[in-house]
């Protein structure tokens, strides 16, 4: 969501753990909802868990979860990626 082109005309508001936040990006307006909608979910699953943690930090906790799970599919990408390369390699010596 940066406006790196100056067509930033996307404007949605969400709401993240009761807190309504406008939002304006170059993602569509489903995008911007469902990583809400997402973010929101993972947060108030964490509150379940310990519903003596601050909002803070269970947004932080929510972060790296977040965060973890994109460095995870990043990895398996890369070795997808990697076995589409070896076959096409594979299939053009044969």
């Amino acid at each position: 969501m940066n406006d790196t082109d100056g067509k930033n005309n996307n404007r949605v508001t969400v709401e993240i753990f009761g807190i309504r936040y406008p939002l304006k990006g170059v993602n569509d307006v489903e995008s911007i909802k469902t990583a809400a909608t997402m973010v929101d979910e993972k947060m108030r699953s964490l509150l379940k868990q310990n519903q003596y943690l601050p909002p803070d930090r269970i947004a932080m906790l929510t972060a790296l979860d977040l965060a973890d799970q994109l460095i995870s599919l990043k990895k398996d990408y890369d070795e997808f990626w990697h076995i589409l390369e070896e076959q096409k390699g594979t299939d053009r010596q044969k």
